[in-house]
């Protein structure tokens, strides 16, 4: 298996892995020219990245994790924040996901980050036993994700 930086040719397998992960937190499908523009975006970014998992014997992408460095009033520091980290089915329990978290360690640290913050939904058991067993702490500090519109504030009424 290789770890890598991601590249433009990438953006078919990772969006293939945006939807595997869809598919499992209950999520919409992404369009594929959004993945596309929006791992550009991650790429072009002094204080983020995409790293994609290649299996060495079909070459093809068979992990994506994403991640950005940001000051972070709330903790007082630089926090590494992944709010990406997907793995294709077949791939699963062989080390994928863990090479991955391993190398957004090492490029966090160098980027000066102090602490790692991720995110999923309570129902994704085994993502929550994954991050247990590389050291994470599973807190009740977000309990809620809220999403919103940017084209104007929710009805009260509604």
């Amino acid at each position: 298996m290789n770890v890598r930086e991601a590249a433009d040719g990438d953006a078919e397998g990772v969006h293939a892995l945006a939807c595997e992960l869809a598919d499992v937190t209950g999520d919409e499908h992404p369009a594929l020219e959004n993945v596309r523009a929006r791992m550009m975006e991650l790429l072009g970014s002094r204080n983020a990245g995409v790293l994609v998992a290649e299996d060495g014997e079909s070459a093809g992408i068979v992990g994506v994790v994403s991640f950005w460095i940001k000051p972070d009033l709330a903790h007082g520091d630089t926090v590494a924040e992944v709010p990406m980290l997907a793995v294709s089915e077949e791939s699963r329990r062989a080390g994928v996901g863990q090479a991955l978290m391993a190398e957004v360690r090492e490029r966090a640290a160098e980027m000066g980050a102090a602490l790692i913050e991720l995110v999923t939904v309570p129902s994704n058991v085994a993502a929550r036993d994954f991050y247990r067993s590389l050291g994470f702490v599973e807190t009740d500090h977000v309990v809620l994700e809220f999403v919103g519109e940017m084209d104007g504030p929710p009805d009260p009424d509604e």
